[in-house]
């Protein structure tokens, strides 16, 4: 595995937008792995105290996570768009935390003892695939962008993000979908969103090298 060059972190954007509405600029790890761009970060913001309680309430809670690669001089649409999706509901009855999560790397159902390894598991991307590296040109800069989500209540989000989870791996993007548009218009500018809490976070600008 090949490390991918990184430049210094961009100044920060614009201020916060809303109480919910977060905005920041992560300093994220890129790599090369079996074919793919991967990325590694962490997003502990999403929980605050209230909503790391009302996990154990026996409801379940969400979380949508939209990650853009965009190229640093074309970012009027991204190269490539990753959804996931994490649904949690504490197991009164076995007294565990059962986390669903669908993505890049299929279904999978885990389950934890503790809260808080939970909570980590749902703000955490460990080498996550963002992009094939045939959309990924050599020499560009590129940056990633993720819309993060916690509670979506929009049905309509939540019903064109399950289509899109069902696509076969390596299809080609469809820009008609309502998650496409210009960084500005998924970003920047974004309409209002129906969640409990939305992070806006982009990653420092890296770029390929050839081998």
């Amino acid at each position: 595995m090949r490390l991918f060059a990184a430049l210094a972190v961009v100044a920060a954007l614009a201020g916060v937008a809303a109480a919910d509405d977060v905005r920041l600029v992560r300093r994220m790890g890129f790599a090369e792995r079996s074919g793919n761009l991967v990325v590694t970060m962490s997003l502990p913001e999403l929980f605050d105290r209230s909503a790391v309680d009302k996990i154990s309430s026996g409801f379940p809670s969400s979380v949508v996570v939209r990650m853009y690669v965009f190229r640093k001089d074309r970012t009027d649409q991204p190269v490539s768009l990753v959804l996931i999706e994490h649904e949690i509901v504490f197991d009164l009855w076995d007294e565990v935390y059962v986390l669903r999560t669908r993505g890049p790397l299929g279904k999978r159902e885990l389950r934890y003892k503790n809260r808080q390894q939970a909570v980590r598991a749902m703000t955490e991307l460990d080498h996550m695939p963002i992009a094939p590296l045939d959309r990924i040109a050599i020499g560009p800069h590129h940056f990633l962008a993720a819309v993060i989500e916690l509670n979506p209540i929009s049905p309509e989000l939540l019903a064109e993000m399950r289509r899109w989870l069902t696509r076969p791996a390596g299809e080609s993007l469809d820009s008609s979908s309502s998650f496409f548009g210009s960084f500005v218009s998924v970003f920047v500018n974004p309409k209002l969103d129906h969640a409990d809490r939305t992070l806006r976070v982009r990653s420092q600008p890296f770029y390929r090298t050839p081998r």
